[in-house]
């Protein structure tokens, strides 16, 4: 009899025989199914993960318990295939919602190589959390109105004001920047900073609230374990039922970055005094490497939130990067991958191009920041 799992698996893991039901595991919860595919929520975790469409026709029967054999017989006869491949979708199918822990049945041990594309698209991260609401989580929305022309207007008046400011901090920070002038004044950078954070966090969190989303919890994040970052926790917004409340929430912190580096970019220009002038220079540049980073499509980030909620995926990132490495490594392609359309396999491949893009942009600021600290001497 095949077996479910490859054989390259430890023995000593558990593996399902074909003829043997398998299920969801009892903490996974369907939150929606549409065009997208499928929003799962694993309860004991607090981790969302969205599923393929074609994970749709497989959803109901996983809730009940079905044999792998049952559903490979069903695609055979919905797709009008040999029961070989049809059994090949439903392994692989099976097989990476079993390693997402989604499965009533363990996840397999990973090989060397496994662990290492894992490691690639997981960032590791710990949490010191701060304030926690135990809530049952919730994510109301507010009723879908018409498009009017003032709020398209008013919204693209707030972009236009975000990219401006970005570029008079960019400019202050090229032109004004200078290390020298700073002196003790740079003891008040840390401070700024940290107070532009709070404003960034609590935009975040009054866009939740006024969605009537569940906000878990909120704190401190340590990136590679070194990185202090505060963080709200919005993950209950993929609950959302159309895409603009969760854009909305996620741009917000973006918005705050932008405005407050043009304000500082802005006290750049318009004062005389040196010392004051190189702080705000300073300021903005601190401020547009925040905002980098938030915009950074390598990290979980407010940008990347961005994208996958303009695109409906929310695992955007850790697809496209698997993706991208199945190109560079050769390795096998996950279900998802074998039946992504051409345009999606296109916006993994333009997630790429704007990575490197990215890292371009970031590089010349911190060029430009060796230059001026080499400058002063």
């Amino acid at each position: 009899m095949p077996r479910l799992y490859s054989t390259s698996v430890p023995a000593d893991d558990v593996q399902p025989a074909w003829d043997l039901p398998v299920a969801f595991a009892p903490s996974v919860e369907i939150v929606a199914q549409n065009k997208s595919g499928v929003l799962v929520y694993r309860r004991d975790t607090g981790r969302y993960f969205q599923l393929g469409r074609s994970s749709r026709m497989f959803v109901p029967h996983l809730q009940e318990g079905v044999t792998p054999h049952y559903l490979t017989r069903k695609v055979s006869r919905v797709f009008q295939v040999e029961e070989s491949a049809a059994a090949s979708t439903v392994t692989r199918f099976l097989s990476e919602i079993r390693e997402m822990g989604l499965l009533d049945v363990p996840a397999p041990a990973k090989g060397l190589r496994d662990k290492a594309v894992r490691g690639l698209a997981e960032i590791p991260m710990r949490r010191l959390v701060l304030v926690r609401d135990s809530s049952p989580p919730t994510a109301s929305g507010k009723p879908a109105t018409p498009r009017s022309r003032a709020g398209i207007v008013a919204a693209a008046l707030i972009c236009v004001l975000a990219i401006a400011a970005a570029c008079v901090a960019a400019a202050a920070a090229t032109r004004l920047l200078d290390v020298r002038a700073l002196g003790v004044a740079s003891i008040a950078i840390p401070p700024i900073l940290l107070l532009h954070l709070m404003v960034h966090e609590a935009s975040h969190w009054l866009a939740c609230r006024y969605y009537g989303v569940t906000v878990p919890e909120a704190g401190i994040a340590f990136w590679f374990w070194l990185l202090p970052r505060p963080y709200v926790d919005r993950s209950h917004a993929y609950r959302l039922d159309r895409r603009t409340p969760l854009v909305v929430i996620t741009a917000s912190g973006i918005v705050v970055d932008a405005l407050n580096a043009g304000i500082a970019g802005t006290l750049a220009f318009a004062t005389d005094d040196p010392t004051l002038r190189a702080l705000a220079a300073a300021v903005a540049y601190t401020l547009l490497m925040t905002l980098a980073n938030d915009v950074n499509p390598l990290l979980p980030s407010d940008g990347l939130h961005a994208i996958e909620a303009a695109t409906g995926h929310h695992s955007f990132r850790r697809r496209a990067i698997q993706y991208l490495l199945t190109l560079v490594l050769r390795t096998p392609s996950s279900h998802h991958h074998k039946t992504a359309s051409r345009r999606l396999r296109l916006l993994y491949l333009g997630y790429g191009l704007l990575a490197l893009a990215y890292l371009g942009v970031v590089a010349l600021f911190v060029a430009r920041l060796v230059a001026s600290v080499g400058g002063s001497t």
